[in-house]
């Protein structure tokens, strides 16, 4: 399944975000720009969050996302908030909180509800809940915000093996961690057509 963006265009107002922007992509991506090129708002017009102006994004399907804000039910733990996304959440138990582990999360934080997580914490619940959910397309909006050196590396191996052979994008401006996923970049700023 290829993920198609034709002659996408974007503006508020009078700032033009992107204009006839082009791309496919097969598998995972980069979707690589300083801050103000519109990458979060590409994200949500993939996600049918936001309109664009013109042309269109064909191949979507179902998504899976993180956002830049986490999103998650505050009073569950890190655990029940990624089974939310399974069908049969009980099974996948034991795998979910082994994704914890590997991602460097205490078991003392996985009883706490999310409230009272870090913000570390919740990142790593909700880049764990994307990659748990069923989904055609991932989008990923500046994931590893808030993650220590380890963990972003962790994480970045983890979306490296869980990522493959599907279309995933994921905004941001980390050369770290662009480079710890060494996935293909798209330059917004260099598609955008401003």
């Amino acid at each position: 399944m290829s993920l198609r963006v034709e002659n996408l265009t974007k503006a508020f107002g009078e700032h033009l975000l992107f204009r006839q922007l082009r791309f496919t992509i097969d598998g995972p991506a980069v979707l690589w720009a300083p801050s103000g090129w519109g990458k979060t708002t590409l994200l949500r017009i993939l996600m049918g969050l936001e309109q664009p102006d013109s042309g269109r994004a064909d191949g979507v399907g179902r998504v899976a996302a993180v956002f830049q804000e986490d999103r998650l039910c505050p009073q569950l733990t890190a655990v029940d908030n990624v089974l939310l996304v399974l069908p049969d959440g009980r099974a996948q138990r034991q795998d979910v909180q082994a994704d914890f582990a590997f991602l460097g999360m205490e078991e003392e934080a996985l009883t706490l509800p999310a409230s009272r997580l870090s913000g570390g914490q919740k990142r790593r619940a909700a880049l764990l809940r994307a990659l748990w959910a069923r989904a055609d397309t991932r989008l990923f909006d500046e994931p590893f915000t808030g993650l220590d050196p380890a963990a972003i590396e962790k994480a970045a191996d983890l979306l490296v093996r869980r990522c493959a052979g599907a279309p995933a994008l994921l905004a941001t401006h980390d050369r770290a961690a662009i480079q710890a996923l060494g996935w293909p970049v798209l330059r917004l700023d260099e598609l955008a057509g401003r």
